[in-house]
């Protein structure tokens, strides 16, 4: 029993792939599965063409021959389509047509074709290879293609580089080049607060000509004084000379306080400033405080008159007094009080601090905290 040709429905099957991205100069497949769907059982040869929109190179089998029916053994065919993405190219997408024709159907005069799209995104060079491509384009427009070949990009790029190298050395020579040395030996000093502290800076002057630097003494307290015996000087090339910072406690100088102070030498000539910092600390800080000329007025009342008592607190100490806090007690209770004074070492102050009698004998009871 044979099967009449023209009792036969031709069909087939086409199942396209997705899209790829494929990078400049690199190459991508897509696989179409075609699958036999006539129900005659017999087999069927494909003609394949396809072509790139932009004319890149397509690469794949132009006939498919002899692929059995699917439901006989459920048998596919894949075709692999490999598209060429050009180095050079500027286009950043393609379509791929692809057109699959059944010979079987043609024979029989009723054409039987399927026609599918795909398109092809191109991913451009990331930085490095858009560096290199750029070299590779100079090269070959300076001729250097002809005497170093392959080789033509990569001396570009090595002269390039050498260059930036050279470029930088310089830079980085000229932001670190000299033009004051600064030297202190001993930058950390503890004194005494009667005692002041001295500091020897040494400018040195390391360039070829001479140059005048402008000092100042940056500092933030209010315990101490600061001067430097000179502010402006002119220093001979390749010579040095000394500077002297003298770092003296005043009267409002506290226990355990200190001082950092930044020396900062400017160069008039190059608009350049270099800095140096000191420490000074303060040991054997004692504030003593006593109590003077104590008065009671009015010196006769009774009980329910307004008092008041003053008194003079002293700081007989060598550093300033803080946080000071006087309380006045009548018959062993606290009638008033006043808080938080601060005495300069040799000063002192006026404290007047109004109670209430009580009924017959008052005794005042001043306590200093």
């Amino acid at each position: 029993v044979l099967v009449s040709r023209d009792a036969v429905d031709i069909d087939f099957e086409v199942i396209e792939p997705k899209g790829k991205e494929i990078k400049h100069g690199e190459k991508g497949t897509y696989k179409i599965i075609i699958k036999n769907m006539n129900n005659g059982f017999l087999t069927d040869s494909y003609s394949v063409n396809a072509a790139s929109e932009h004319g890149w190179e397509v690469s794949y089998p132009e006939i498919i021959y002899d692929l059995e029916p699917y439901v006989l053994n459920e048998k596919v065919y894949v075709l692999n389509v490999t598209v060429s993405v050009p180095q050079d190219t500027e286009i950043s997408s393609d379509i791929l047509e692809i057109i699959i024709s059944s010979e079987e159907a043609r024979i029989k005069d009723a054409p039987e074709t399927k026609i599918i799209e795909i398109t092809t995104k191109v991913i451009g060079p990331n930085i490095l290879e858009s560096f290199y491509n750029f070299f590779e384009s100079l090269a070959e427009d300076l001729g250097l293609d002809d005497v170093l070949g392959d080789f033509a990009a990569g001396f570009l790029l090595f002269i390039f580089v050498f260059v930036i190298f050279i470029i930088i050395i310089i830079i980085v020579f000229l932001i670190k080049r000299k033009f004051v040395e600064i030297v202190c030996l001993d930058r950390i000093k503890e004194i005494s607060p009667d005692e002041e502290a001295t500091y020897d800076i040494t400018l040195q002057n390391p360039y070829k000509k001479t140059l005048t630097y402008a000092i100042h003494a940056e500092m933030n307290s209010e315990g101490f004084e600061v001067s430097l015996d000179n502010e402006n000087i002119e220093v001979e090339p390749k010579q040095s000379s000394v500077v002297v910072l003298t770092v003296k406690p005043n009267d409002n100088i506290k226990v355990d306080d200190w001082l950092e102070v930044k020396v900062v030498i400017k160069v008039v000539e190059k608009s350049k400033t270099k800095d140096i910092s000191t420490i000074t600390t303060i040991k054997n800080g004692d504030p003593k405080v006593n109590i003077t000329g104590v008065i009671h007025w009015p010196k006769v009342f009774k009980k329910g008159d307004r008092v008041e008592t003053s008194f003079r607190l002293r700081n007989v100490g060598n550093v300033s007094a803080t946080n000071i806090n006087v309380i006045l007690n009548v018959n062993g209770k606290e009638k008033n009080k006043v808080e938080d004074i601060t005495i300069p070492r040799g000063g002192y102050a006026e404290i007047e601090i109004p109670w209430i009698a009580e009924k017959g004998k008052n005794k005042v009871n001043i306590v200093v905290k």
